[in-house]
């Protein structure tokens, strides 16, 4: 079992309070959204991706990646932990180099884990808020925690959450430090992010959007010149 530091303790109260949706955006009402024309043929996608064997403890990347695939055009974007130049783990926008590699199904099962999720507008708008807010805070070096495993863990609660905003989109996993968290009572906090999208997969594994299923020039976008 690993020892959580005084650190940890100490953000679990703001954690909390943090990841409150209500708290973060000024998003439009359900009731609002519920009355949205369904007439918009863009598509749009969330993914959670995350490999581990990378950083000194075994852990790796982990990020909230965004996908929209419009008649014309798309948007590939994500935030989270990336490796940097000399493999440390580094917090903010990840770049391209970084992602697109981890936006498409693994080649190696034991180390990656990728879920993909298509949302509907409101629910991609919402969650787009919780990435611009994140990046600002690394633009304006305030964020929330001295230690980025924990503003990480956050970033991903928050966007996660969004997701059953306004109705039970997936099936959750209560992601709060409590004593029915297994995740964070077994996990250093740089493999959280891990572990959490390992057990949202296996919970959802039906709403996964596999390769085949994407729009051919949105996937096309997430492939690596060899």
């Amino acid at each position: 079992m690993q020892r959580r530091t005084v650190l940890q303790l100490l953000a679990l109260v703001s954690l909390l309070a943090a990841g409150s949706p209500g708290s973060l955006l000024a998003a439009s009402s359900c009731e609002a959204e519920a009355k949205r024309s369904g007439t918009d043929s863009t598509r749009y996608f969330m993914v959670l991706a995350a490999r581990t064997g990378v950083f000194y403890e075994r852990s790796g990347p982990s990020f909230v990646a965004l996908m929209r695939a419009g008649a014309d055009d798309y948007d590939v974007g994500a935030v989270g932990i990336y490796a940097g130049a000399n493999k440390q783990p580094v917090f903010g926008p990840v770049p391209a180099g970084s992602y697109e590699e981890m936006l498409r199904e693994a080649r190696n099962s034991s180390s990656d884990v990728m879920l993909r999720l298509e949302l509907n507008p409101a629910q991609y708008e919402r969650t787009l808020n919780v990435l611009r807010l994140w990046e600002r805070r690394v633009r304006e070096k305030a964020l929330l925690y001295p230690d980025i495993a924990m503003d990480n863990i956050l970033l991903v609660k928050q966007a996660t959450e969004e997701l059953n905003r306004c109705s039970r989109t997936i099936v959750s996993y209560n992601l709060d430090w409590g004593l029915q968290d297994d995740i964070s009572e077994h996990n250093t906090p740089l493999r959280i992010p891990y572990e959490y999208f390992k057990e949202l997969k296996r919970l959802n594994g039906a709403k996964h959007v596999p390769d085949p299923a994407m729009p051919p020039a949105l996937l096309a976008a997430t492939h690596s010149k060899e």
